[in-house]
C-alpha cells in the first residue's frame, strides 16, 4: 500500500554550523542506520515533513552524529536484520542513553513488514529484540515499525520462502502516507510543547 511517491531528494545535512536555525525554532535530529538506503529514505521523508512545519531538522547517518546538545528532539531509526537493529544504532543508543532520556525522542524501525501488517503486525512491534528495554530506558514518545524496500538478492532462499508465506512481496513497500501521518503527529507534538 504505497502512496504519495518516493522520498524527496536528500539535502546536504547541516552537521556543525546548523545553518537556518533561528531563535524559537525547534531543533530536531533525525538519525538513522541504513545500510541499503531504505531507512534513510524514511528518515529523509520525516525530516522534509518537519521542515515544512518550520522546524530546523538535520537528517544524518548515526555515524555522523557527535553531539546531541544542540537538539530539542531526536527521531532515531534503524533497519532491522535478524530481529536486531544495526549494531551502530544500538551502540549509539547505549552511549547516549542519558542525553536521549532528557529529550523528546521518537523511535522507528524499518523491516520486512510494518506494524500495521494484517497478519504479523503485532509481532513486528516487538522488533528489534531489545526494543522493550530501550523503551523502558529512554521513554520515547512513540515507536513505529515501517515496511521497507525489500530486494530479493539480499535474502537467502529459505528466508524468501517464509517471506512469501507471510504475504510479503519484494520491492518498495514503504507506505509514504503512513510515514507522513507519523511525521505530522510528531510535528504537532513538538509545536504544542513549545515554550
Amino acid at each position: 500500500m504505497t502512496a504519495a511517491g518516493p522520498p524527496p531528494e536528500s539535502t546536504t545535512p547541516c552537521i556543525t554550523a546548523h545553518a537556518g536555525a533561528t531563535a524559537g525554532t525547534r531543533n530536531v535530529l533525525v538519525a538513522y542506520a541504513s545500510p541499503h538506503g531504505s531507512t534513510q529514505g524514511v528518515a529523509d521523508r520525516i525530516a522534509a515533513r518537519l521542515r515544512e512545519r518550520d522546524m530546523h531538522v538535520d537528517s544524518l547517518p548515526i555515524d555522523d552524529v557527535s553531539d546531541l546538545d544542540y537538539y530539542d528532539a531526536v527521531i532515531l531509526g534503524s533497519a532491522v536484520y535478524s530481529q536486531s537493529w544495526i549494531p551502530t544504532a544500538t551502540t549509539f543508543l547505549h552511549e547516549n542513553v542519558d542525553a536521549l532520556a532528557r529529550r523528546s525522542v521518537w523511535l522507528f524501525s524499518v523491516g520486512s513488514f510494518g506494524d500495521t501488517h494484517r497478519v504479523i503486525g503485532r509481532l513486528m512491534k516487538k522488533e528489534p529484540r531489545d526494543i522493550n528495554e530501550i523503551q523502558r530506558t529512554i521513554h520515547p514518545r512513540d515507536y513505529r515499525v515501517f515496511a521497507g524496500a525489500i530486494q530479493r538478492n539480499q535474502w537467502p532462499p529459505i528466508s524468501r520462502l517464509f517471506f512469501h508465506l507471510f504475504g510479503g512481496r519484494f520491492g518498495d513497500n514503504r507506505d509514504w502516507q503512513q510515514i507522513d501521518r507519523w511525521a505530522d503527529n510528531i510535528a504537532r507534538s513538538l509545536s504544542s510543547s513549545k515554550t
